[in-house]
């Protein structure tokens, strides 16, 4: 192995160690997140986010795009990507404001050629999906001719991670084939309390601890076709089937009071239920996309994806969830590619917009759809046009105003950077 390859592995484990203590954290805010599995996060790395997502026909020796495994076949060079992601979320019910921040390591990621644009492989850690709520509700009651109010607080932490490891083979000059091999990892706390104003009653805590681990695949087809002056067009297609997960579940509803010194004093355990082994359906999922490119140029294309949530099950469980569907469509532009061009011609643009069909369903109400458009550029780092610090900008809504439920507003902001071999490569020349 080449002293610049050695450089990239130590660094990517040295950034792997600590990305693994920055997924525990919650990376939403979002009460949606309640359901399901969580807010599904992982959109792509920066430069994907500025194109909208854009991945299922996209290729580029220079970056890596772990939404098809079939363009890993493409690898020509050892590439690294690192992402941050941000969001400022707003949020209105009924007349009820609330906002926040949230940032998080989003991703780590690495893709190298076993044979030149035939054989690639990838590997990395980024997140699957994350819950992070906390609402809290107000009612009266009315127990032994005595009124009461009544607090209802439901608080959900924690999240879903994935470690994969993918390779892409060309089967044909055109058309290419991959895998992702991924393991899933993590947990996720529901919690729900009844907290009672008058101390002659006991409160309750119900809390129910999800661990998921075990692994899932998703494969992929590439047929790319080369056009006159560089140009070429590709078609994209992805597939997972159903598969069940592993995990265990922990379940403890208990009565309590609190106490003089404000901790709770726990009466009495109503139900307890550890360590018991079960099953998650991961419900099937399907995509198809295309992008024109001109190298080093342009590029432009569309996904749409749809997974089938009617199929979810926890635990032998059914949700109320409907099928999704998303369609994005983005695109790349650089002025000048040429290493003697003027640096502000060398910078990548990108653009894009989104729909998302939401899996939800609640008070009967299947429209809470996800919108957005975005923004992106790509920073050339030195002289080097293919190493590139990228940023995005997203800005969407998601939810609505109608029946008593959650519309939010949000701003996203992505950094990531990507870095080649050519740049750990010491210059022989100035």
């Amino acid at each position: 192995m080449r002293k610049p390859q050695i450089k990239f592995l130590k660094i990517f484990l040295l950034l792997s160690l600590f990305s693994g203590l920055s997924y525990s954290q919650n990376s939403t805010l979002s009460p949606y997140s309640r359901f399901g599995i969580g807010d599904l996060t992982f959109k792509g790395f920066a430069y994907q986010r500025g194109m909208a997502g854009l991945s299922l026909g996209y290729t580029n020796p220079s970056t890596i795009n772990v939404g098809n495994p079939a363009s890993y076949a493409y690898d020509s060079i050892m590439v690294m990507e690192i992402g941050v992601n941000s969001e400022a979320l707003f949020s209105r019910q009924n007349d009820v404001s609330t906002s926040g921040l949230n940032a998080d390591l989003n991703s780590l990621a690495m893709a190298f050629p076993i044979v030149k644009n035939k054989l690639g492989f990838s590997f990395g850690i980024i997140p699957f999906s994350s819950t992070g709520y906390n609402i809290v509700s107000e009612s009266k009651i009315d127990t032994l001719n005595q009124i009461s109010d009544i607090n209802y607080l439901y608080k959900g932490t924690g999240g879903y991670t994935k470690y994969y490891l993918g390779a892409g083979v060309k089967i044909t000059k055109s058309l290419s084939f991959g895998v992702n091999a991924n393991y899933l990892f993590g947990n996720v706390i529901n919690q729900r309390k009844e907290e009672f104003t008058n101390s002659i009653f006991f409160n309750t805590n119900y809390q129910d601890e999800l661990s998921l681990s075990d692994f899932y695949f998703e494969y992929g087809i590439n047929w790319k076709h080369s056009l006159k002056n560089d140009k070429s067009i590709a078609i994209g297609l992805t597939a997972s089937p159903s598969q069940n997960i592993s995990g265990e579940r922990n379940i403890l509803w208990l009565n309590y009071k609190k106490g003089a010194t404000g901790f709770d004093v726990i009466k009495d355990t109503v139900f307890l239920s550890l360590e018991n082994q079960g099953e998650v359906v991961m419900p099937a999922s399907y995509g198809l996309g295309f992008c024109i490119s001109k190298l080093n140029k342009w590029n432009y294309g569309a996904d749409v994806k749809i997974q089938n949530w009617s199929e979810y099950e926890s635990f032998g469980v059914k949700d109320n969830l409907n099928n999704s569907f998303s369609i994005s469509a983005g695109g790349s532009y650089v002025p000048n590619n040429l290493i003697s061009s003027k640096y502000a011609s060398r910078i990548e643009y990108r653009f894009g917009a989104y729909f998302n069909k939401s899996y939800l369903n609640l008070n009967n109400n299947g429209d809470l759809n996800d919108v957005g458009v975005c923004l992106g550029v790509g920073l050339p780092i030195k002289r080097n046009f293919q190493s590139k610090v990228n940023c995005s900008l997203q800005f969407g809504k998601r939810g609505t105003l109608s029946n008593n439920l959650v519309r939010e507003q949000y701003i996203r902001l992505s950094i990531g950077l990507t870095f080649n071999e050519v740049w750990f490569i010491k210059k022989k020349y100035d």
